[in-house]
Order: C-alpha cells, then sequence, then structure tokens
C-alpha cells in the first residue's frame, strides 16, 4: 500500500530507530536508499529481475517511482500500465505527476494508449470521455479514445433532480427498484458517494424501504455491535449508561423510567455497574417488566469480570448466555445475514485486538475503538467480507472504495457543489515549502488546491468508468437547512445531448409501517430550567443534550495530563469568583491557591509536569490580572424569556465598572477562534444583559490562552435570527424532539458513544 511521499523520505523516527523496527514508510524509503547508494547490490538485483510489470502505475508515489528505478534500470524490459485520470490515492501520497514525467525518467520508451473499452456501452464511455477533457490529471497525457466492444447499450446515462436530499434518497431507492424490475439484479448495482456520511443515510433510507444493501458502514456504529459495545461499558463504567441501549434489546425490554431509576441509583454507589447488577432489579419504583429484564441481565452477566478482556466476555455471553448466536445462526434475510456479519467482525476485532501493558482489557479496547472511529482508521473493518458478497443485494461504497470493480449499474448521488466536488478543507499539517516534488513553483496552499480538485475530479470519473450498462446520476436542490444548493459543475462538463434528464422522476416513499422518529413526553421539576449552556449542547446535538441533562447519564472521562490541568484550572476559577467578592486578591496569594489545588489535582507524576504547572501559572495571571479596577459581584443567572419558554444564563462573573455599567464576562481556558462570536452563548449574554439593565451593560469576552480580553457586540440581525433559533429549539425540547446530530470529529469524543442512539420506549418523569 503506497505511503505520502513525505513519510517515505522523511528520516526514521528515532524512537523505531532505536528499538531496530521500521514502519511501512520504511520498507519503500530504505530498499530504494539502499540500492541508489550500493551499485554492486543495484546490479545484481536487476539482473535477478529481468522483467517488470507494474500495474495502476498512477497509484505509485514518489519514493516506490524511485525504487522502480533502481530495480528497472534503464527500462528496457520494464512494463508500465496506468491512467492518470484514476488517480484517486493522493492522500497516500499518489501523484499522477509520475505519469506524465515517466517519459523523463525513461527517455527511451515507447507509449501507446488502449483503445478498446470491454466493459460498458458506447453512451457510457461517451459520458466519462467527454468529462476527460477537463481534467487536470489529463495534461500530458494522451487524448481519451475509446470504443465500446459491447457497442450502443439500452439508453444514455440519466439524470434526475429533487428538492431535498430525503427526496434524492427516495428517488435512488425507486430508480433501483425500476432496474430490478427490468431485470437488473441487486447485487449487479451499487451506489457510489463521496462521503461515508451519505453513504450511511442512504444505506439506513433503502434498509427502511425494504431494500437490501451490502453496506457494513462504521463497524464500531452499527446498531448490533453498538448493543455488544453498551454491553462491555458495564464492566468498567461506574455511571452505568450502557443500561440505556442494553435495556432497549428485546431480551432485557426496560423502559424509560426504569432507566433513569436504575442509572440514577447506580450513581450513588462505587464501582462499576457489572458488580451490582443483582441489586438493581430492587430498585424502587421499577415496572415489574423492569425488573425481570433486569434480573435477567443480571443472571447472563453473573461470573464475567471486569477484568475479563472484550473477546472473553462477548464469547461467554453470546454462546453460553444469551439466544443472540443462535439467532444469527438461524435468520436468512440479507439485513439480518449482514448484521450477523457485522458481529463476526467485531468479534475478530477484539480477539485479535494486541494486549496493551496497564489497565483493565475492556477499557483499553473501548478507548482504541473510539480512536480509530476519530482518526478514521477503522476503513479496513467497513468492507464486507469476500464469503459474503454474493448475497443478492445492492452494493454500497465511496468512490474509493469502488476502484478496480465494475457493476451493470451505478447510482451516483450527490452531485452538488461541495458534496461532489467535496470542499477543500485545507492541510492541517501542510509541508515545507518545495519538498512536494511536481509543485511547479506552486505555494503550498496553491498545491493543496490544486492537488485536492485534480483528485475530485478524477473521483468522478472513476465513479463514471464503474458502470457497464446504466449510469444514473442524482442531486437535491436544497440543503438540509433549506438553503439552495448548485449542481455539481461536473455535471455542466458532460454534454446535454449525452445525458437523459428525467422529468418528475420517481420517489420510493416511507412504507407505513416504517419506524419514524419518536417524541418523548418528559415531565419535569418546577426548579428544572434550560440555561445557556444546556441550550448550548442542545444546539450541538439534540441527543446528547437528552442523555445528560434530562435522563442524567454521566460519562467517564479518560484523565490526561491536560484534561487535569484544565480541572485544576476551573476549581481556582470557582475558588477566585468566592475570593473577589471581598476584592481582587493578590497575584501571591492566588498563586498559593492554585498550588494547592495542584497539589490534590494536578499532573505532578506527569513527564511533563513543570511545563503543565507553568502554564496553569500563566492562564491563573491573565485572569487574576483581567480583574483590575472591576468590583466583582456574586453571578447570578439572568432570565431571558420567549414565547416557547425561559432561558435561565448563567455569566461567568458579574463586576462593575466605575460609572456603574454591568460587565458580564464569558470566560474560556482557549485561544479567541475566529468565529468565537457567533457562537449562541454571546447573543444570550447580550439578551440576558438588555432584559436585566436595558443599556447599562456590556458583554466581555476573556480568552485566558492568548489573553485576548475585548467587548462583545452583536448586530441587531444576528440576535434576531438566533433568537428565532432559540425559540425554535425551547418549542422542540417542550415537544420532546431530540434527534441525533452525526458528526465524525464530536462523536467519537463524546461520553454516550456506545450508547447512541438508543432510547428505551416510554415516558421520563424526572424527580
Amino acid at each position: 500500500m503506497p505511503l505520502g511521499e513525505l513519510i517515505l523520505l522523511a528520516p526514521p523516527g528515532i524512537a523505531v530507530h532505536e528499538r531496530g523496527s521500521v514502519d511501512f514508510g520504511d520498507l519503500v524509503m530504505r530498499p530504494a536508499l539502499l540500492l541508489e547508494a550500493d551499485a554492486t547490490l543495484r546490479s545484481a538485483v536487476q539482473l535477478r529481475h529481468r522483467h517488470v510489470l507494474v500495474d495502476e502505475y498512477q497509484d505509485v508515489n514518489h519514493a516506490s517511482a524511485r525504487l522502480l528505478r533502481a530495480v528497472a534500470g534503464n527500462g528496457h524490459r520494464l512494463w508500465v500500465v496506468g491512467d492518470s485520470r484514476q488517480s484517486i490515492y493522493r492522500f497516500r501520497g499518489a501523484s499522477s505527476a509520475n505519469m506524465t514525467a515517466f517519459m523523463d525518467e525513461y527517455p527511451d520508451a515507447g507509449v501507446d494508449q488502449l483503445s478498446i473499452n470491454y466493459r460498458s456501452t458506447e453512451q457510457v464511455i461517451k459520458a466519462f470521455a467527454s468529462f476527460a477533457p477537463h481534467m487536470g490529471a489529463s495534461s500530458g497525457m494522451l487524448p481519451l479514445d475509446l470504443s465500446s466492444n459491447r457497442g450502443r447499450g439500452p439508453g444514455a446515462p440519466e439524470i434526475r433532480r429533487y428538492d431535498t436530499l430525503d427526496q434524492e434518497a427516495e428517488g435512488v431507492a425507486a430508480s433501483i427498484r425500476e432496474l430490478e424490475a427490468s431485470g437488473v439484479r441487486l447485487c449487479d448495482q451499487a451506489v457510489l458517494c463521496r462521503t461515508n456520511g451519505r453513504l450511511n443515510q442512504i444505506a439506513a433510507a433503502l434498509e427502511v424501504r425494504g431494500i437490501p444493501v451490502l453496506h457494513l458502514g462504521s463497524l464500531f456504529e452499527r446498531d448490533e455491535v453498538r448493543d455488544l459495545l453498551a454491553l462491555l461499558s458495564l464492566a468498567v463504567d461506574s455511571y452505568g449508561s450502557g443500561l440505556t441501549r442494553v435495556g432497549t434489546m428485546p431480551r432485557y425490554n426496560l423502559c424509560l423510567q426504569d432507566v433513569y431509576l436504575v442509572t440514577q441509583h447506580i450513581r450513588e454507589r462505587d464501582g462499576p455497574a457489572l458488580s451490582g447488577l443483582a441489586d438493581l432489579a430492587r430498585v424502587p419504583g421499577l415496572s415489574i417488566e423492569g425488573a425481570a429484564g433486569l434480573a435477567r441481565l443480571a443472571n447472563d452477566l453473573t461470573g464475567l469480570s471486569t477484568a475479563s478482556s472484550a473477546w472473553e466476555f462477548l464469547a461467554t455471553y453470546l454462546l453460553d448466555r444469551s439466544e443472540l448466536a443462535r439467532e444469527m445462526a438461524r435468520c436468512t434475510t440479507v439485513t439480518d445475514r449482514l448484521r450477523a456479519v457485522a458481529v463476526w467482525q467485531f468479534l475478530n476485532f477484539v480477539r485479535e485486538l494486541s494486549p496493551a501493558r496497564s489497565g483493565l482489557p475492556i477499557q483499553r479496547m473501548l478507548d482504541r475503538v473510539r480512536q480509530l472511529v476519530l482518526l478514521s482508521e477503522e476503513r479496513d473493518l467497513r468492507q464486507v467480507p469476500p464469503g459474503a458478497l454474493h448475497m443478492d443485494a445492492v452494493r454500497l461504497m465511496t468512490v474509493h472504495g469502488s476502484k478496480g470493480l465494475e457493476f451493470e449499474a451505478v447510482h451516483i448521488p450527490g452531485l452538488t457543489v461541495a458534496s461532489f466536488p467535496s470542499t477543500n478543507r485545507g492541510q492541517r499539517c501542510p509541508p515545507p515549502v518545495g519538498m512536494i516534488v511536481g509543485a511547479e513553483n506552486l505555494t503550498v496552499s496553491e498545491e493543496s488546491k490544486r492537488t485536492h480538485d485534480h483528485e475530485e475530479q478524477c473521483l468522478f470519473f472513476v465513479a463514471m468508468s464503474r458502470a457497464r450498462t446504466h449510469l444514473r446520476f442524482y442531486l437535491a436542490r436544497l440543503q438540509q437547512n433549506g438553503k439552495n444548493r448548485s449542481p455539481s459543475p461536473f455535471v455542466g462538463c458532460i454534454p446535454r445531448h449525452l445525458l437523459k434528464e428525467i422529468a418528475n422522476p420517481p420517489m420510493l416513499h416511507l412504507p407505513q409501517n416504517a419506524l419514524r422518529p419518536k417524541r418523548i413526553q418528559v415531565i419535569r421539576p418546577a426548579d428544572w430550567h434550560v440555561t445557556d449552556s444546556r441550550l448550548g449542547s442542545y444546539n450541538g446535538c439534540p441527543l446528547r443534550f437528552f442523555y445528560t441533562h434530562m435522563l442524567g447519564l454521566g460519562g467517564a472521562r479518560k484523565a490526561t495530563a491536560f484534561s487535569r490541568t484544565h480541572d485544576c484550572l476551573y476549581e481556582f476559577i470557582r475558588w477566585l469568583s468566592d475570593a473577589r467578592l471581598a476584592g481582587n486578591p493578590a497575584i501571591d496569594a492566588a498563586e498559593e491557591e492554585l498550588e494547592r489545588i495542584w497539589q490534590a489535582r494536578g499532573p505532578s507524576d506527569h513527564a511533563f509536569a513543570v511545563d503543565y504547572r507553568r502554564l496553569a501559572s500563566r492562564l491563573m495571571e491573565v485572569l487574576v490580572q483581567a480583574g483590575r479596577g472591576y468590583r466583582f459581584s456574586e453571578a447570578e443567572p439572568l432570565a431571558v424569556d420567549f414565547s416557547n419558554g425561559r432561558v435561565l444564563v448563567e455569566p461567568n462573573e458579574m463586576a462593575k465598572l466605575p460609572d456603574g455599567t454591568t460587565v458580564l464576562r464569558r470566560v474560556r481556558t482557549g485561544y479567541k477562534r475566529t468565529n468565537e462570536y457567533d457562537q449562541l452563548d454571546y447573543t444570550l449574554y447580550h439578551l440576558a444583559g438588555q432584559s436585566r439593565f436595558k443599556n447599562r451593560f456590556v458583554v466581555e469576552a476573556l480568552h485566558l490562552t492568548d489573553g485576548t480580553r475585548e467587548n462583545v457586540t452583536v448586530t441587531a440581525q444576528k440576535i434576531s435570527n438566533r433568537s428565532t433559533k432559540t425559540n425554535d429549539m425551547l418549542a422542540n425540547i417542550a415537544a420532546g424532539s431530540f434527534p441525533a446530530e452525526i458528526d465524525a470529529v464530536t462523536c467519537p469524543r463524546c461520553p454516550h458513544f456506545f450508547i447512541c442512539t438508543s432510547l428505551p420506549d416510554g415516558s421520563l418523569n424526572i424527580t
């Protein structure tokens, strides 16, 4: 597997070198450097490998090209096949520049092109061939001149337009059934998406409409796998949050109120939930069914230890204690069989997981799962095993995953700007100027944009060329927020006469008996209020808000030196708020208090404890200095009333200026972000100030890391827009609407990641 050329050509890490080990990059770099430096060895290798064939040459990186040069010599016995228009692995370091530079490397080479396509019909070939001249990867390449071995097909590629993304998914479903009725089997059809997120949405839409799909998606986010992850969490989580999901399993069948009562009881005692399961059936207020389900769960997990390995825990549960393994073995539908495949894939993962040196094995495994999802390193687990590919179901995959495959019918949804092509987000860790081979004196940002644009074009080309007979494009006019979406410029590159526009395309609507998002009736006590921080949580993810602020679920955060340092700072901020009521303390007194907190809670045993301690002192000084000239008062909640409810704004600090103006201060420990003041919190601070103090107030933001301290103004238009948004959120909370907001970055960090998106049936009475 080719890796990035920057990694391959960089010196090996000191730690790897000291251990006498190599990484994947070294496997190419070291042989290349050795052969280039040792003429005798290079000659021996060239004599041994008299003929060299390289397929998919556009996918090699610079280091691999140098290794090939050392092995192939003058290239007289070298045969290379490649197409720069199919270079879609730039994230691994591959570059089509290697194709254009081939003649410079091997000036005596003969160049020819394949002229017959044995896969696609004439209409499909004309579509992707017409796009080729618009591609940056075509520069320096021979023009694409293909004829079809299969001749003309039954029709031209089609384009189908819809209003919304939901309608687009309904249109894909209808199109699949339409082709199936004409004789194209489901297993001969594929849906290719640019991103995994959209792929998951379409997979769910097809399954709920009774269309079987071959798609695992993110293994750790599948329902049947999350059920097992939730079970495992009971062995290490002292909050017992996993019961929220375990309780929805038919074997236990807990209602929402049962889960609330049980998790409240667990939080009042020490130790993981597993150690006290037998007592939970006697919690006061449980339903008869809930008590029976908890007793059954306690019996199922009897004898399993918190020190068990994940493999031992799950193998015992699935094979000896429950009927799940037997039920999976008896399943017959494609959907059920794919669930069994997912469980099998997960069990293989936990069995082969490398042991770590310390900590509970199950906790290490759960931490590893979060890390894999966060870094998108679980791609191999997304692949459907070869043994399951015979099932008659639609293949769903990203365009990257479709490389080398072909299908009778290919469906490509999401052909809008910022979807396909995707948005260029730049590089978080850009390489030094001049380090990229073939950059042609471009700046790093210019090269990054060019590379992104070229790869998106190649991805579209690859997606189209997977189709044998039927090629269908889909796009939605509106985004989820109701804003217009412009069509992808890629579609405009294909002449209109080569595409068939389908007027009023059919849609396969949701069946009447399909499960729909449920609303939850919540009875709240009189002293429960929506605060600004709680509303911010709802704005980020309504379901996380429900788990945390209504169901009262906790989450054990992994303690790191960074988090422990911040815990010390937050405790210091609380101390300072009380101390300032009698006057702003001196730096020495504040430092003494911070040291006391640090000795009790700080990462004093960490290798970089001195640096973390120095950081804490610096942030403390910024906070203390920011109080000079202010007369602080006790921060009190400020009510803001909307037509759909009330929000209590809780300022971090409140103070008076010499002229009597009230300061409502929001304190952040980090840097000021570019969009900092677009957050809802600052608008709520302004509304609270206007409600209580009329025009005699200012909203101040204090950022401790960069020392930024400034008054925040919010335009009248933004206040109006965010007031409307706040009112809508209050209405949704009152109506019991708590949908999940899926995000690839924040979800793996969420304390409720292993139980999302599960909720037991019934209403909730918060006591």
